[in-house]
């Protein structure tokens, strides 16, 4: 080989090397912005706010949600704090001060109109109209804006954190994690607002919510089923928000929940089970269920012939948390305590917490047990404790017991209890009807009076949550370990990049003489 070649060959494995090295330099360099990133985000959430100062000092523009100050106008969003209006006209600006509390929301320039901190473009801030209910017109164009503020959806997770870090160090735009949703309504025809049905209006023949059209809906006939403005049914058709449900109206819809947890659409005729717009499997219906407006279960369970189900709210579906294992019937004694035809059983729920270095304790999954408390035989209710609400002293033999409907949000962390000493039983007896809170029943837990019973665990319901801090720590490890491997990687090159240095040393000496 002649030296030519070799100082070529050299030359090409150095620029190769060098590449492959500034390649690796690179992917560390995003890997550490990242996990920077990261913790400007779940660490600092985005620096300091002066939103009080705003509040305290600023000039507010009617009963609006907007405040000029220092030649700025800012506008409150929920959950987001306050955001400054871009490329505004101050003179010209304006806001509605209606009657109607949902267009405190909403700004006007000689401009734009403005949802919240978002302008509109195509709406003329010269001929606006509120029509109610959220819906806006211009005559031409008609919005809906919602009042209720939430979370971005078109705001990505790593544009929110990128957004986030430039808006800490240079306080500029602050990222859209929340905004004052709207939607352009697509009708040529005038709307006006439907009475004691928020978010609903209609041209007269189309039926709309939040600026969605409900497919095929009969306004005259057209219900709430929940209160809450989110399941809707006509004589015919079933609703969530504005998506037609796979279902008919059986005329026995009702929402059941735990206390605190998801809320389903459950049709007691069919046994059909909703939440949201997604269905349990229908082919397996009907569904029983059971715990509604209990408060020892995070998670309401759902039987049908083959099985006992579950939602988890994480996964985002049905789960089959095991085989069904009642005889015959299942009715409820309390929304803790239910019976088949043979046995009782019973709710009881925990929390798994897991600890991670520098995050401390984190939540890693909710728990619900189905428990076997007894055979049904020989039981009895005595007394409710302010009607159920409290709870309700039952009976076998000779022996009482406390079964507790004040659950885990009041720190009663079991479901039945068994009342050991006379005293206690006459007390609650004769004070039934007086017990106001849940300070009686946990000063008798504690002292020793009411004793928890541990029954034998049947079926476990487990639900797993993904939180930030959890993702953090995987990605972490992740990380550190790109960082190692990347580490030998640039050991590896600067010693090949030194072998090759002593070769050509070598064949320098060799070509001298």
């Amino acid at each position: 080989m002649r030296v030519n070649d070799f100082d070529e060959e050299f030359n090409f494995k150095k620029k190769s090397s060098s590449n492959t090295l500034f390649i690796i330099k690179i992917v560390f360099i995003i890997f550490a912005i990242f996990a920077i990133l990261s913790s400007v985000l779940f660490l600092s959430k985005m620096g300091s706010s002066d939103s009080y100062e705003i509040e305290e000092k600023g000039e507010r523009y009617g009963n609006s949600e907007f405040i000029e100050y220092q030649g700025q106008i800012s506008v409150a969003i929920p959950s987001g704090g306050r955001y400054i209006l871009d490329d505004v006209d101050i003179n010209s600006f304006r806001t509605l001060n209606s009657g109607d509390r949902n267009t405190r929301i909403i700004g006007l320039d000689k401009n734009s109109v403005y949802f919240g901190n978002i302008a509109i473009s195509d709406l003329d801030p010269n001929k606006l109209e509120v029509i109610g209910n959220g819906y806006y017109t211009d005559g031409t164009t008609t919005y809906f804006c919602s009042p209720l503020s939430e979370r971005n959806e078109n705001l990505s997770t790593p544009m929110e954190i990128l957004q986030s870090l430039i808006y800490s160090f240079s306080r500029t735009k602050k990222p859209q994690t929340y905004i004052y949703p709207y939607k352009k309504v697509e009708t040529n025809k005038n709307l006006r607002a439907v009475q004691n049905f928020s978010f609903f209006a209609t041209d007269g023949e189309k039926v709309y919510y939040k600026g969605e059209i409900l497919e095929n809906a009969d306004l005259n006939t057209l219900k709430s089923v929940d209160g809450y403005n989110e399941y809707f049914a006509d004589k015919e058709n079933v609703y969530y928000q504005s998506k037609l449900l796979p279902i008919k109206n059986s005329g026995k819809l009702k929402i059941v929940s735990t206390e605190q947890g998801d809320r389903f659409l459950y049709d007691e005729a069919n046994g059909y089970v909703f939440i949201e717009d997604y269905s349990f499997d229908r082919e397996k219906a009907p569904y029983k269920v059971i715990g509604n407006n209990g408060s020892h279960l995070y998670n309401l369970a759902f039987v049908n012939n083959e099985g006992i189900y579950y939602y988890d709210n994480q996964e985002k579906e049905q789960l089959k948390a095991g085989d069904n294992i009642f005889i015959g019937n299942v009715e409820e004694l309390s929304p803790n305590v239910f019976t088949d035809d043979k046995n009782i059983y019973y709710f009881h729920a925990y929390n798994v917490w897991k600890r991670y270095k520098n995050a401390g304790d984190v939540l890693f999954s909710q728990n619900t047990e189905i428990c076997y408390l007894d055979k049904k035989d020989g039981w009895e209710k005595v007394k409710d404790i302010r009607g159920g609400i409290i709870g309700a002293i039952w009976k076998k033999g000779n022996r009482y017991y406390y079964f507790d409907n004040l659950g885990m949000s009041q720190l009663i962390n079991n479901t039945v209890y068994e009342i050991r000493d006379k005293e206690t039983l006459e007390y609650l007896l004769l004070n039934a009807d007086e017990i106001g809170s849940s300070h009686s029943i946990a000063k008798f837990i504690e002292n020793g009076k009411l004793i928890a019973i541990n029954g034998e665990k049947k079926v476990e319901i487990v639900v797993k949550y993904k939180s930030a801090v959890i993702t953090m720590a995987k990605y972490s490890k992740i990380f550190l370990a790109i960082i190692v491997v990347a580490s030998i990687i640039i050991k590896l090159l600067k010693r090949l990049r030194n072998e090759n240095k002593w070769w050509r040393f070598i064949n320098f000496k060799r070509k001298k003489f």
